[in-house]
C-alpha cells in the first residue's frame, strides 16, 4: 500500500542532537522503502549538522518550511493546514507532537527519565510540565518507542500500552571505524593517546558519571575521557586534571576513531531510553562495560559486560579486569561487531513505515490510538 508520511523535522538542527540524528536517519531509511512518499516539515533555523537539502533531493521526499518552533502552542492549529495532504504524521520528538484533525499520528517517546527520578529534571516545574504534556500526547496519538524497557515505563507511568510492533530500536551507523588520520587528529587536537576509558554522553545526573570518576580513582595509571556537555547543576567532583579529560565536543568525523582508540567504553547510566553509544562502540570493535539495568541489557545483549550502577567498587573491579585482559577485550570487541550489525536504520525505518501504513489503512477506526 502506498503511503504519504508527514515527518515533523523541526528537530533537524543543532539544539536537538540525539533526537535530530534519529529523525534524520529514519527519514533517509523511510525514503528507501518502496511505496513511501515523505513530506518533511522543517523550521526556519538552518542546520550545519543535518543536510536538509540532500534529504529533500532523495526520490519521493519533499521538504517544507513551517513557521513553528519544535515545541510551540501554535502547532495545535498550524498542523491542520500544513499536513492536509499527508496520510499520517510522524513526530520523532513527542513534546513537539500534536493531534492533526482528520489524520492519524505517531509520536516517538524515547524514554521516561524525568519520571523515574524527579532530580533528573532541570527543575520541579519542568518535570511537572513534561509529565502533563507527555500524558496528553500518549492519550491523543499512537505511541512508538525505542526499546521494550521504555515501553514498560510508559505503561507504568501513563497507563498506556505500547503495541510490540511499535517498539522500534534505533539503528547505528555501521561505517564507524578508526583511521590513522583520525588517531593523529585526536592526538594533535585533543591530546588523546590510545588506551583510554571512554564515556560518551551529556554529563547529566542520570548518566551517573560521578560513580565512574570515583571508580577510576581505584584504577592506577588509567585515563578517563568524558565526551559530552557538562551539567552545571551536577558537577563531577574528585577529578584529576591529568587522569580525567573532559571534551564537550568532538567532530562527528572523528567519532569512529574516538571509539576505536578506547580500551573500553564505560556506560554507567542509571536509566536510558536506549543507549546508542554502546552500539557505536561495538561497531568500532571496542569492548563495552555497562550498567546492569534492563534497557542496557536489551541493547547490549551478551556482547557487553555489566556492573551494578550503584557500586563504584564493582566498576573499579570490572574496569581493572578489562584493562588487564587483552583477550577478553578482543573477544568482546568481536562479539560487539556481530551484535551491532543487527541494529540498522533501514530496519528501524521499515518497522516505522509498517506502523504508519497500518494506521493510515485503519483510521479513524483504529483500535489502538
Amino acid at each position: 500500500m502506498a503511503v504519504r508520511i508527514g515527518v515533523d523535522g523541526r528537530v533537524l538542527n543543532e539544539r536537538y542532537h540525539g533526537i535530530g540524528r534519529v529523525a534524520y536517519e529514519l527519514c533517509r531509511g523511510m525514503a528507501r522503502v518502496p511505496g513511501v512518499e515523505l513530506v518533511v516539515f522543517v523550521g526556519d533555523q538552518r542546520s550545519e549538522r543535518f543536510d536538509v537539502e540532500a534529504l529533500g533531493a532523495l526520490p519521493g521526499v519533499s521538504v517544507r518550511r513551517v513557521g513553528m518552533r519544535a515545541v510551540d502552542v501554535r502547532q495545535l492549529w498550524g498542523w491542520w493546514a500544513a499536513a492536509r495532504d499527508v496520510d499520517v504524521m510522524f513526530f520523532p520528538y513527542h513534546l513537539g507532537a500534536s493531534p492533526v484533525l482528520g489524520k492519524p499520528g505517531v509520536a516517538l517517546v524515547h524514554d521516561c527519565i524525568f519520571e523515574t527520578d524527579a532530580r533528573f529534571a532541570p527543575s520541579r516545574a519542568v518535570g511537572w510540565a513534561y509529565r502533563i504534556m507527555t500524558g496528553l500526547v500518549v492519550r491523543s496519538l499512537t505511541v512508538a518507542t525505542v526499546s521494550a524497557a521504555s515501553a514498560q515505563e510508559i505503561e507504568r507511568f501513563y497507563g498506556r500500552r505500547v503495541h510490540p510492533g511499535r517498539v522500534i530500536h534505533n539503528g547505528v551507523d555501521q561505517r564507524l571505524e578508526g583511521s590513522a588520520d583520525g588517531a593523529r587528529r585526536l592526538r594533535e587536537e585533543f591530546g588523546l593517546e590510545p588506551g583510554y576509558v571512554l564515556h560518551v554522553g551529556a554529563q547529566r545526573p542520570h548518566k551517573n558519571v560521578g560513580l565512574l570518576v570515583e571508580a577510576m580513582a581505584g584504577v592506577p595509571g588509567a585515563r578517563l575521557v568524558l565526551v559530552g556537555s557538562a551539567d552545571e547543576r551536577f558537577p563531577v567532583e574528585k577529578s584529576d586534571g591529568e587522569r580525567v579529560v573532559r571534551l564537550p565536543f568532538v567532530p562527528e568525523e572523528l567519532l569512529g576513531s574516538l571509539y576505536a582508540g578506547a580500551a573500553l567504553l564505560a556506560y554507567p547510566s542509571l536509566v536510558e531510553g536506549f543507549g546508542l553509544p554502546m552500539l557505536e562502540a561495538m561497531v568500532a570493535g571496542t569492548a563495552v562495560l555497562a550498567s546492569d539495568v534492563p534497557v542496557l541489557r536489551e541493547v547490549g545483549g551478551s556482547a557487553a559486560l555489566y556492573a551494578a550502577p550503584t557500586c563504584a567498587e564493582a566498576w573499579t573491579a570490572a574496569i581493572s579486569r578489562l584493562l588487564a585482559d587483552d583477550d577478553l577485550r578482543a573477544e568482546l570487541g568481536a562479539a560487539g561487531v556481530v551484535h551491532a550489525s543487527g541494529f540498522t536504520w533501514d530496519a528501524a525505518a521499515e518497522r516505522l513505515v509498517a506502523a504508519c501504513r497500518e494506521l493510515a489503512g485503519s483510521y479513524p477506526a483504529a483500535a489502538e490510538r
